[in-house]
């Protein structure tokens, strides 16, 4: 899970390795929270969905939907160390 709850308090955890932002927010201060850990260099975005060939919603786009509730949007939470290209060295 990339946002994690401590209490009352959110905190956004790397989805490749164990490191977390170290500063904890409310609910209310979500968007701080996203803006405050990308300043830090964490990369935060949509995650890409797995393609199918049978698939062709990203040239037409989903259905409307006529009931229920949205899926919540995955996304990927990835801290500056593993963002880093020598993390595991290099090809040179």
């Amino acid at each position: 899970m990339s946002i994690t709850r401590h209490g009352e308090r959110l905190q956004v955890c790397c989805d490749t390795c164990p490191a977390s932002y170290p500063n904890k927010y409310l609910a209310e201060d979500f968007g701080v929270m996203i803006a405050d850990a990308r300043t830090a260099g964490w990369i935060i975005r949509k995650a890409v969905p797995k393609r199918s060939d049978n698939d062709t919603t990203d040239l037409f786009g989903a259905a409307p939907r006529v009931a229920g509730r949205a899926v919540d949007e995955p996304y990927t939470h990835t801290c500056p160390s593993c963002i880093s290209p020598n993390r595991e060295g290099g090809l040179f």
